[in-house]
């Protein structure tokens, strides 16, 4: 499943898809179990930008060494 949404890395809309379980584990390790289900990552190419469905500010960016 993916979804059109703003990125703010990119800075223009792109499609979202939700978190594969590697991101999942390691945005759980940021936010907790529960609320990590919930996020979505931007498809851009070299982009990392992570955030929950609705909730752009709290969003951030996957480390790059991990997940570049």
């Amino acid at each position: 499943m993916v979804d059109e949404k703003h990125c703010p890395t990119c800075r223009q809309l792109h499609l979202f898809r939700k978190v594969t379980p590697a991101e999942e584990a390691h945005i759980a390790g940021r936010v907790g179990l529960a609320k990590a289900r919930g996020f979505w990552r931007c498809t851009n190419p070299g982009c990392r930008w992570v955030q929950p469905y609705h909730v752009q500010s709290q969003g951030f960016r996957l480390p790059e060494e991990t997940f570049g």
